[in-house]
């Protein structure tokens, strides 16, 4: 928890995170929080509670957010992340959860040249 508080605090110093609104972001990275011992190749697989954010985060990116700005806030996360995300998890995520991601994640996207596609809701 005190790991999280303290990466949370880091980006609200970033310069990039002055552009967003950071109660936004902090939404994003609160949910993408529940994925970062996975990412970080901590634990073999998603614990439901991050495949629900996972959900969560597609559905925000499809109706409120749009998949670019959680993108942007994603990746001032992972800027500033103590450690560092397995690009390979990233892909393991979207199969261990069921789900495609309608946002990019990586510590070194750049989503303003990224195609940004929105994931179709799943029945």
């Amino acid at each position: 928890m005190v790991r999280i508080v303290g990466f949370l605090i880091l980006v609200v110093s970033g310069q990039a995170m002055a552009q967003l609104n950071f109660d936004s972001c902090k939404i994003i990275s609160d949910k993408l929080s529940h994925c970062l011992d996975f990412l970080a190749g901590s634990y073999c697989k998603p614990s439901n509670q991050c495949c629900q954010s996972i959900y969560d985060l597609n559905a925000i990116a499809r109706v409120v957010m749009g998949p670019r700005f959680i993108c942007h806030c994603i990746e001032n996360v992972a800027r500033v992340l103590p450690t560092r995300i397995i690009p390979d998890r990233i892909g393991d995520l979207t199969v261990k959860c069921n789900t495609h991601n309608s946002f990019a994640i990586s510590e070194y996207m750049d989503c303003n040249r990224e195609p940004i596609q929105i994931d179709p809701p799943h029945d």
